[in-house]
């Protein structure tokens, strides 16, 4: 190798370690530039914190239910006799359909509110006899659907008792029909067979589901008749419309204070079990285009006062009097000097 050539190597080696000892001094910079940003950043308070936002607030609430048919009610044994035949827990009867049989005689299902409380035969007046004739029309008799059991009447009463195999009397009695509130599902069978009829011998409930809940009075006044709310079954999908059709004082056991409220909706063609749990989601009052924070984002101010902790960009917080309003699903409507997108702390 000649001198030149030497003197060359020296020189690149030279570098080579100058550039790699400036490389490793620019490495040892950045590192510590690093550290103080973490150690700035350690010492910077840290805080929980949701946003401002603007738009409406709903008062909702949602409550437990139950699906169902509702409540049952009972069906007496007014015919005299022994029972002979019983249906079975969850048959639908309609109208004109055996509800149950003593001495092999079926007594049959009239639709009506008012019970059969005496014979019905001609010369007869009321509203138990403008529900036989109401009857008596929908089956298909010649009669007028007044509150009269006239000749008409008794013609058609004649002629649905030979249709049905019945002893022709031209009369109805408690061993002939019993009259329930529209086509019925049976909830349960409390009469025994080969036991005299008397008492209740089978209780019945609507063949339409409905939602069932018990709340508070307070609650009632959401839940009012006519209330349009939401209904969710477990399992079966997005929520349903419906409305409160009943409100009465609660029978449960220790709920006294408490009331029962029914809830009809429209399920459509979905397919919902027999029972499940439900819930119910009531809507109340909305504001509209507010600005809102969640209510534990509000601190006590002095005399009384409110305020938030807005955090400023270098992550310090800034205190600042709001005026609190409407308040709706965990937030609460404020005015003051925030703005929408601001970020405020919420404390743990």
């Amino acid at each position: 190798m000649t001198g030149t050539t030497r003197r060359r190597g020296v020189v690149v080696a030279g570098l080579v370690v100058a550039l790699a000892a400036g490389a490793g001094t620019w490495a040892l910079i950045d590192l510590q530039g690093a550290e103080t940003a973490a150690a700035d950043a350690h010492h910077r308070p840290r805080h929980a914190t949701a946003v401002v936002t603007k738009g409406d607030l709903t008062d909702a609430r949602v409550f437990a239910g139950t699906l169902g048919y509702g409540a049952p009610t009972g069906v007496p044994g007014a015919a005299s006799g022994t029972l002979t035949w019983l249906p079975k827990p969850g048959q639908v009867i309609h109208r004109d359909e055996v509800l149950y049989a003593v001495d092999e005689r079926g007594v049959r299902a009239m639709t009506g509110t008012v019970p059969l409380w005496r014979t019905l035969e001609r010369g007869r007046k009321g509203a138990d006899v403008r529900q036989l004739n109401e009857n008596l029309q929908a089956l298909g008799y010649d009669v007028a659907t007044d509150d009269a059991f006239g000749p008409r009447t008794e013609r058609a009463v004649r002629k649905w008792q030979k249709d049905r195999g019945l002893t022709v009397t031209g009369t109805v009695t408690a061993d002939d029909v019993a009259f329930v509130d529209g086509d019925v599902r049976v909830a349960s069978v409390t009469g025994r067979l080969g036991q005299p009829a008397g008492g209740d011998v089978i209780e019945v409930t609507s063949t339409r589901q409905v939602v069932t809940a018990t709340v508070s009075q307070r609650d009632a006044e959401r839940l009012a008749v006519g209330t349009a709310v939401e209904v969710r079954v477990n399992g079966t999908g997005d929520p349903m419309p419906g409305e409160v059709t009943d409100v009465r004082p609660s029978t449960a056991e220790g709920a006294e204070s408490k009331v029962d409220v029914s809830i009809t909706f429209a399920a459509g063609d979905r397919q919902l079990p027999a029972a499940a749990a439900a819930q119910i989601d009531a809507k109340g009052t909305t504001e509209h285009d507010v600005l809102s924070v969640p209510v534990a984002a509000l601190v006590a101010g002095p005399g009384g006062s409110t305020a938030v902790d807005v955090v400023r960009r270098d992550g310090t917080t800034k205190r600042v009097a709001v005026r609190p309003g409407f308040s709706a699903a965990g937030r609460i409507a404020v005015t003051g000097d925030v703005h929408e997108g601001d970020e405020v702390v919420v404390p743990g």
